[in-house]
């Protein structure tokens, strides 16, 4: 069967959410320190142009190992919620997509047909939405908390609310739906993959999840660095009421101005290091979570299943 959507067409929307949040969030725990120093150097040496090493250098000699995991309960929060509420809306969406406009390749009333693709890419604009502005507020924290703006690690969002409006946790918002824009770019280009290249698309093998999602992850993190330097530099409270970092297209001129190219792709190789090892275990952890679901929900669920037991039980039984 060509299409994975028509075959798991009995999936239910939960099973994706459930299966990405597990995957997600153990891919975050096994990659975070490059995550906190991402997050490190979009900001260190801001507004000069520095070389990337000399800046991943200089923040492991002060932090050491042990602070590398700084924020790391509240990063894996935010990815396993990011994660599988993206992939719940997405598949939801192409669900009602699919409902509203009927399958791929049947005749249609209207005189045209959308394909897989832009099914995909429309449902996941829908998830990326939706998850971008659910999400802001966790990163606002983890933010806070990788770049030392915490007081003693316990400034809680009543604090910041209190200090600094309740704006302040929905800060680079826009380029946080933006960014989950890069899980939009990698989904469609996965699940192009998944229905051209996979053998089994139910139970995959992980050296084709892998390849796939390394790929796909690859394009998408290329394309949207940017966006993840001016999302960062907009939640650093030091950058708190200064007007070069008053919106989103303040602050990309402000990185284009005073750093050029260079800073705007500010620690792209360490993002590199990280999301592509990392998006291949969510998407292997994602595809084998998710198949194990399906057999559980299938095996409590499917009418028949109690009777094959019985059935089983009494062949056995004389035998005894």
């Amino acid at each position: 069967m060509s299409s994975s959507s028509s075959l798991n067409a009995n999936d239910k929307a939960w099973m994706h959410g459930l299966a990405g949040a597990l995957g997600g969030s153990t891919a975050m725990m096994m990659f975070y320190p490059l995550d906190f120093l991402r997050t490190r150097m979009h900001t260190l040496h801001q507004g000069c142009r520095t070389r990337q090493l000399r800046s991943a250098n200089e923040i492991f000699q002060q932090e050491g190992l042990k602070g590398m995991y700084r924020g790391l309960a509240v990063s894996v929060v935010s990815h396993s919620i990011g994660w599988g509420m993206y992939l719940l809306t997405f598949r939801k969406a192409r669900h009602e997509l699919d409902h509203a406009l009927g399958p791929v390749g049947a005749e249609s009333s209207r005189g045209w047909q959308l394909g897989h693709a832009p099914r995909d890419f429309a449902s996941a604009c829908v998830a990326a939405t939706i998850t971008g502005t659910v999400i802001t507020p966790i990163h606002v924290i983890k933010t806070r908390r990788q770049l030392h703006d915490c007081a003693s690690k316990r400034e809680s969002v009543r604090q910041i609310v209190a200090q600094q409006g309740w704006r302040a946790m929905f800060r680079g918002m826009g380029p946080q739906i933006l960014l989950t824009g890069n899980t939009t770019i990698q989904v469609t280009i996965y699940e192009y993959l998944r229905r051209r290249c996979f053998r089994d698309k139910e139970d995959p093998s992980p050296l084709q999840v892998a390849l796939a999602s390394g790929v796909s992850k690859a394009i998408a993190c290329a394309l949207f660095n940017p966006l993840e330097v001016v999302r960062t530099r907009l939640q650093d409270k030091r950058n708190l009421g200064r007007p070069e970092y008053g919106s989103m297209s303040a602050g990309l001129h402000t990185i284009w101005r005073t750093e050029g190219i260079q800073g705007l792709y500010r620690a792209l190789p360490v993002n590199i290091m990280r999301v592509v090892p990392s998006a291949m275990m969510a998407f292997v952890l994602y595809e084998k979570c998710l198949w194990g679901i399906r057999q559980t929900y299938r095996m409590t669920h499917t009418p028949h299943s109690a009777e094959h037991i019985d059935a089983a039980a009494g062949d056995v039984s004389p035998a005894l």
